[in-house]
């Protein structure tokens, strides 16, 4: 398993990707809209990054199929 941090687009890509796929197979599942997900680690749109912040990484497979994420807030 490979972490990485979420730095360039293609990774905010993969961060948005993960849960489409874990939950691929849920009819019960509703995405929220990406726009809505990249605002919460937005510091312009969200009010929190004035006390703290936020990181959030990708996990991959070694063979780089994804398999989770993670975010950090303080």
């Amino acid at each position: 398993m490979k972490m990485t941090e979420v730095v360039s687009g293609k990774h905010k890509k993969d961060f948005l990707k993960v849960p489409k796929l874990l939950y691929k197979g849920d009819k019960f599942w509703v995405c929220p809209p990406d726009i809505e997900i990249e605002s919460i680690f937005d510091p312009e749109k969200n009010n929190n990054f004035k006390r703290g912040e936020a990181t959030r990484w990708i996990l991959y497979e070694t063979n780089g199929n994804l398999i989770g994420r993670v975010a950090a807030f303080f």
